[in-house]
């Protein structure tokens, strides 16, 4: 009888997959409010975050025209330059997934991200389970599964769903959450393939973890490392067995597991940067525009990464206090202030970071449990296989520990290595409760799924947690007015948290409300410090927006011209104050359609060190293209906040362009006031003054 045949008539495995599913099914609630919704006001399955949601979209079409270098300028901060050309250093796996979509339309570039990474979460949920049952299997054999035991079971690939990073991840869709949800779903699927070839190495198990662990390859560097060095690991030890010796003809197969992967990632790392395993950070746009990147590879002898990091980084993902408990909702939330470095290391970023033992409990607890008895001398039944798959999976976190660049989504990088060894810590304990009374068991059984459901909850505060860059003004107010309403109800009331000031400061714990100017404007700490990126400290990024007066909100209409198919270069869409927003036409197709990008230009002296020379034209923050039918009319929204210094434009919801914003004079339309040598053409607008209140701030401010 087939593996399958024997799973469908196995009534364990029928009880543990009932269990498993309802596990994946509760925890798919928060998660896809967290992903399709958070805060936003509607459901939306193609949620997508402004900044950086098109990178794979972009490099599916290069792979279409074969080859793998982007257009210069779409890429922004994060391209890597070599050979005069402009790459990015994500994998191809997400890109190779959207190629069906994208060689059909263009509607959906940049809205992609979200069902990507809730496929990854799907994939992630099966093989985790797929993974649980196969450790249960080598541990306990053929043992009978009870309720309990398969409630716990289900509790920990909850905790794997819905009670770790990946609900974070899930709050901003964009790449880089994006790379570390399939980095986490590979991995996983790859340990899951690995330890079934070599729990009976055969043709079809070799396929499979081989195709698994191409995949993890051609996504992200560090986690595939782990998975081929596994693979090689598993081809020295059936090599070298003694009792199995009719497996040593599988050695070879195991060899290829590991380098065809190796070989083909180093091989497209070539391609892009002309080394098969070096990233060159010295050649990414960022590092040619921020000093603080530069002092920070000049400091590390031109390394991003170094076993010097592993102080402040060890700190920072496993120390126990790696949570803020508040009295507002929703009261657990990440560190309010961003970790600092250990031991004389110099950093290149760090943001606010929840720790694994913290965010993590059951993952964290029952995976020292499972580390101690997969490496014990003799493991129960046939356990002892764990130990190289293991290895493999803890060698796939050394990217998080050595990248001098702490952000709570890297947690990911440990995900794997928790599932598996959280998935032998839960199943030795069982072992260790046959026989003994149902009241212990199920006294057992509430002990794992208060924890589970802590993690749940902490995992879903965290998400929660706004976070400037990716979060909308629409989450920002929802999410404070939902907080407030809450707060009331506790006795807490947000009003304690206000603070009162003619001007928002460079940095504030997050969580603070900040009352600008007698509710001229209220202003959200997120605890973000940009205190080494001159442009986004200018703009006091830290903060995010509640409410913005009357004054700062205008409604424009914008109408382009004829004249705009003929402008390849930049030109005045408007100006205000003393900056200017700018444009420029990319693509003309036939019809009247043109595909217009967006830059801007700003007076302000940046600090010391900066790269850039006042008035020039910033590299845009917002890549993402807009398509315009010629004399058609479209909605925009024009944000000049003085009190963020900040300048915005959004068309169709869709926010284009931001950049810094110099008060200084009146909106100005396209045809006049355009920073000198700067072309333009006139465009036809029409300007009001958009209704907005800040009512908000007045009743906190009251209360």
């Amino acid at each position: 009888m087939s593996p399958r045949a024997r799973f469908l008539v196995d009534p364990g495995a029928r009880r543990f997959a009932r269990f498993a599913s309802t596990a994946v099914a509760l925890t798919g609630i928060p998660y896809l409010w967290v992903l399709c919704d958070l805060w936003t006001g509607g459901i939306d399955p193609l949620r997508s975050e402004p900044y950086y949601s098109n990178f794979y979209d972009l490099q599916a079409r290069a792979l279409f025209a074969g080859h793998l270098f982007v257009r210069p300028g779409l890429l922004g901060i994060e391209a890597f330059v070599h050979g005069g050309r402009q790459y990015t250093y994500f994998g191809l796996f997400p890109s190779l997934l959207r190629m069906p979509v994208v060689t059909l339309t263009h509607s959906l570039d940049g809205r992609l991200t979200a069902p990507s990474m809730l496929l990854a979460w799907i994939v992630t949920a099966i093989f985790s389970s797929l993974l649980v049952w196969r450790v249960r299997v080598l541990a306990r054999g053929n043992a009978a599964l009870g309720r309990a035991e398969a409630a716990s079971l289900g509790v920990l690939i909850a905790s794997i769903t819905g009670g770790s990073v990946l609900v974070y991840l899930a709050a901003s869709p964009w790449v880089y959450d994006e790379d570390i949800a399939w980095s986490v779903a590979l991995t996983i699927a790859s340990v899951f393939g690995l330890l079934g070839f070599l729990e009976r190495p055969g043709l079809a198990r070799s396929i499979l973890a081989g195709a698994l662990v191409l995949a993890t390859a051609l996504d992200r560097a560090p986690a595939a490392y782990g998975c081929e060095l596994a693979a090689i690991l598993i081809a020295v030890w059936l090599c070298l067995a003694r009792s199995e010796r009719h497996n040593r003809r599988w050695s070879l197969a195991a060899l290829a597991i590991g380098l065809v992967p190796l070989v083909a990632a180093g091989l497209v790392n070539t391609a892009k940067f002309g080394s098969p395993i070096a990233l060159p950070m010295a050649s990414q746009v960022w590092t040619s525009i921020n000093a603080h990147r530069r002092q920070f590879l000049a400091a590390n002898g031109g390394r991003a990464f170094s076993p010097g990091f592993l102080p402040s980084t060890l700190v920072a993902y496993f120390r126990p206090t790696g949570l803020h408990f508040g009295t507002v909702f929703p009261f657990i939330t990440l560190p309010t202030t961003p970790p600092t470095a250990v031991a004389g290391a110099f950093l290149d970023l760090t943001y606010p970071t929840a720790s694994v033992p913290a965010s993590m409990p059951l993952l964290f607890g029952l995976g020292c449990w499972g580390t101690v008895v997969s490496f014990r001398r003799r493991p129960a039944g046939r356990l002892h296989l764990i130990r190289l798959p293991a290895v493999g999976a803890a060698a796939a976190c050394s990217g998080a520990l050595v990248w001098g660049y702490i952000a709570d989504r890297y947690l990911g990088d440990f995900l794997p290595f928790l599932a598996l060894a959280a998935s032998v810590g839960i199943v030795d304990i069982w072992r260790r409760l046959e026989g003994r009374s149902i009241r212990v068991r199920r006294g057992s059984l509430a002990c794992l799924a208060a924890v589970g459901l802590f993690g749940v909850a902490a995992n879903v505060g965290l998400a929660t947690t706004p976070s400037p860059v990716t979060w909308t003004r629409a989450q920002t107010v929802n999410f404070v007015k939902f907080q407030n309403e809450i707060s009331n109800l506790t006795g807490h009331t947000l009003a304690s948290t206000i603070v009162r000031a003619d001007r928002l400061p460079n940095y504030a714990p997050a969580g603070e409300l900040f009352d600008i100017g007698n509710c001229s404007g209220l202003y959200l700490s997120s605890g973000y410090s940009f205190r080494d990126i001159p442009d986004e400290q200018y703009e006091h990024w830290t903060f995010l927006p509640v409410e913005q007066g009357p004054s700062i909100v205008h409604r424009i209409k914008i109408i382009f011209e004829p004249a705009l198919a003929g402008k390849r270069h930049l030109f005045l869409v408007l100006g205000v104050g003393r900056s200017a927003i700018l444009a420029r036409a990319a693509r003309v197709r036939p019809g009247g359609e043109v595909t217009i990008g967006f830059a801007e230009s700003d007076p302000h002296v940046f600090q010391p060190g900066h790269a850039r020379t006042p008035g020039t034209v910033r590299v845009p923050l917002y890549l993402n293209l807009l398509t315009v039918r010629i004399g058609a009319a479209y909605n925009a929204v024009l944000v000049a906040d003085g009190a963020l210094d900040q300048l915005s434009l959004a068309i169709g919801g869709r926010t284009y362009v931001t950049g810094p914003f110099t008060p200084g004079g009146p909106l100005q339309l396209g045809g006049a006031g355009a920073a000198r040598g700067v072309p333009f053409a006139s465009e036809s607008l029409q300007t009001t003054a958009m209704p907005s209140s800040t009512s908000l701030c007045r009743s906190l401010v009251k209360g």
